[in-house]
């Protein structure tokens, strides 16, 4: 099991960011390992319930099924499906900070297949950036 978190501030409304968060179609617009994203099913209000989404990072492939959760100022997901991992978690949660809003992402994953160390901890630090200035990137160009 491999775990990653980290907080950074978007200088946009918590209300801007969830906007953004709940555009799961648009994720690899901004995120370079997320090669295609399709919406399952969604909840009565719109937002996004089951998505499936082909991933691609450091010459690994998986095309993974999750399931989201959405609150007023998070969304968090659980994996229902893959090929390479037993188990994914993970959550964006905002919160007002400044004249913006500070973003706070967890994820954890355990790999089917035995991956070495280092390779994992370079897909986590990979992704952390990825969110950091992808996610970012996105609220500006869309939401702002």
């Amino acid at each position: 099991m491999v775990s990653v978190s980290d907080s950074f501030d978007i200088d946009a409304s918590p209300e801007q960011v969830m906007r953004a968060l709940e555009d799961v179609e648009h994720i690899p617009d901004w995120s370079s390992a997320h090669k295609r994203v399709e919406v399952l099913s969604r909840y009565d209000d719109g937002r996004p319930r089951r998505v499936r989404m082909t991933l691609s990072l450091f010459g690994f492939s998986d095309t993974v099924t999750v399931e989201h959760q959405w609150t007023g100022h998070s969304t968090s997901w659980s994996l229902v499906e893959s090929s390479m991992q037993r188990s994914q978690d993970g959550e964006y949660a905002v919160e007002p900070s400044g004249d913006g809003t500070r973003v706070h992402v967890t994820m954890s994953l355990d790999p089917k297949v035995p991956v070495p160390g280092f390779v994992l901890r370079r897909g986590q630090k990979h992704a952390v950036e990825a969110i950091r200035k992808g996610l970012t990137g996105f609220v500006y160009s869309h939401y702002t």
